[in-house]
């Protein structure tokens, strides 16, 4: 049976270029059991190929859905997993750098559209006794809240749990089967759903171009910064990892929630990023910040999320007051959200998506100023460790979209007492996107002395990917910095979502 795509789906199949795939993924990072014996990744991935593929992975595009017709989900009846599930092993001695290269190669090629638009990557051979995983579906089939439920319901709370439960397996919730409507009702129906965006489109317009007197992020009112250029298909990936516990404390001591203090530690990450390089724009940084529509414990596939625009504050030189007036901001910008219609806020998602697909498709970001600067996004996790075949799951690092006239998405996910950053960007036009994450640790250690707490026992570390070698950005005279403390792991970075 076939599944009709929503118009925000359809959107971001249409928004695709080779330059600017349209999948999301995440890189997840595992310990393996002590004491193992055989080959971990090998008995993982034979556990896999014998689970039974279910929707929407078995899922692919009807081959009439484009471009003439609204496309459709069918059932893939050669599907093959064997093309989707893959084994990788990193060369000797498996570094972190060497992962992300991998990865960052990966994540930039776009998904095979014949098939079920989903590759997942076993990836063997990481010091330390560790192993990856990569994932990459299709925003047009999953949102990132969406992605993390999958994520959820197929790991396990116990390490002695030993079963393998596939994303892929996961059933959908049974669904109560309406009463079949007559033709003229069917037709009132779909006529109602076609012209519910047009009725609620100026209610959209009016929140997108004028929030009122609140201090919200209006569109388009922001300055093109290096980050708001035409983007490659070449990425780079920077990760970066902070405590649960340790944020919410500091959020607690200076009165705001822990999403306030991820948009405030990047809105001070991307000032001084600018800053060193001596472009700080004339206008604060604005970013797009995605937000789930779904009902508690809703169950819709597909994309559930509209949009919101928040005033980074970047033209603020003190941490406190940028962070007070960040969450001021946040605040204003789902205020003024909470007085539109459940229609008018689904059509200004489709909207902000529908601008996307045409400064994409015809790379206009050369020509108008950007809507926003960056995507800053917040997906929150189960907070229980979580474990994989008995693997502990000790990094989820998010990778999102780019497109063209943002090159630069900064996405949050956590899990357990860990904020995991994956810091995704463009190579062309952030060689030097590494910086970006030692920035972030930096901007929390501000924070954490701004409110008098102790400076963190352990240590901070960033890893960045590069595909190339690429002469490095000449730099300004040094400005004082908080104090870096000496790198380790990534994973075990409890002071480093």
């Amino acid at each position: 049976m076939s599944r009709h795509l929503s118009p925000l789906d359809i959107a971001f199949l249409k928004m695709e270029t080779p330059e600017a795939p349209s999948h999301v993924g995440g890189l997840q990072i595992f310990e393996i059991p002590a004491g193992y014996k055989g080959s971990f990744v090998s008995d993982l991935k034979n556990k896999l190929l014998a689970s039974t593929v279910g929707q929407p992975f078995n899922l692919k595009l009807s081959p009439r859905g484009l471009p003439f017709a609204l496309p459709a989900w069918i059932p893939d009846n050669n599907f093959d997993i064997d093309f989707h599930l893959r084994h990788s092993a990193l060369p000797k001695p498996g570094r972190m750098d060497d992962l992300m290269k991998l990865v960052s190669r990966l994540h930039g090629r776009l998904l095979d559209r014949t098939r079920p638009l989903w590759e997942m990557y076993l990836i063997e051979g990481l010091d330390g006794n560790r192993f990856a995983m990569y994932t990459k579906i299709h925003h047009a089939l999953v949102d990132g809240v969406g992605g993390m439920k999958m994520v959820d319901q197929s790991f396990s709370r116990s390490p002695d749990d030993f079963d393998v439960k596939a994303p892929w397996t996961i059933e959908e919730p049974t669904r109560t089967k309406k009463p079949k409507l007559s033709t003229i009702d069917s037709g009132k129906k779909a006529i109602d759903r076609l012209t519910r965006p047009i009725r609620s489109l100026p209610q959209a317009l009016m929140a997108l171009t004028s929030p009122g007197d609140t201090e919200a992020a209006i569109a388009f009112k922001t300055s093109k910064t290096v980050f708001n250029g035409h983007i490659t298909a070449s990425r780079r990936f920077s990760v970066h990892s902070l405590p649960l516990s340790a944020t919410k404390e500091l959020g607690k001591a200076l009165g705001h929630t822990v999403n306030d203090m991820f948009l405030a530690i990047c809105s001070s990450a991307l000032r001084r990023y600018l800053d060193e390089k001596g472009m700080t724009p004339e206008l604060p940084l604005t970013a797009t910040v995605p937000v789930s529509i779904q009902a508690k414990g809703g169950t819709k596939q597909g994309n559930q999320i509209t949009y919101v625009a928040v005033n980074l504050r970047t033209d603020i030189g003190d941490p406190l007051d940028r962070l007070k007036a960040v969450g001021r901001s946040a605040a204003a910008a789902k205020h003024d959200m909470s007085l539109l219609s459940t229609d008018a806020v689904k059509t200004l998602a489709l909207v902000a998506q529908s601008m996307a697909v045409l400064i994409n498709q015809f790379r206009l970001s050369a020509y108008v100023k950007p809507p926003a600067n960056l995507v800053l996004s917040n997906v929150p996790g189960p907070r229980d460790d979580l474990y994989f075949m008995g693997a502990k799951l000790i990094g989820y690092y998010p990778m999102s979209i780019l497109m063209d006239g943002q090159a630069l998405n900064i996405t949050l996910c956590s899990h357990g007492d860990k904020l995991d950053f994956g810091i995704l960007g463009c190579r062309n036009a952030l060689p030097d996107l590494d910086r970006l994450g030692e920035l972030i640790g930096e901007a929390f250690l501000e924070l954490q002395q701004v409110a008098g707490l102790a400076k963190p026992k352990l240590p901070i570390k960033s890893t960045s990917v590069k595909t190339e070698a690429k002469p490095s950005m000449p730099k300004k005279a040094s400005k004082p910095r908080v104090p870096k403390h000496q790198d380790m792991p990534v994973e075990q970075s409890a002071a480093a979502a």
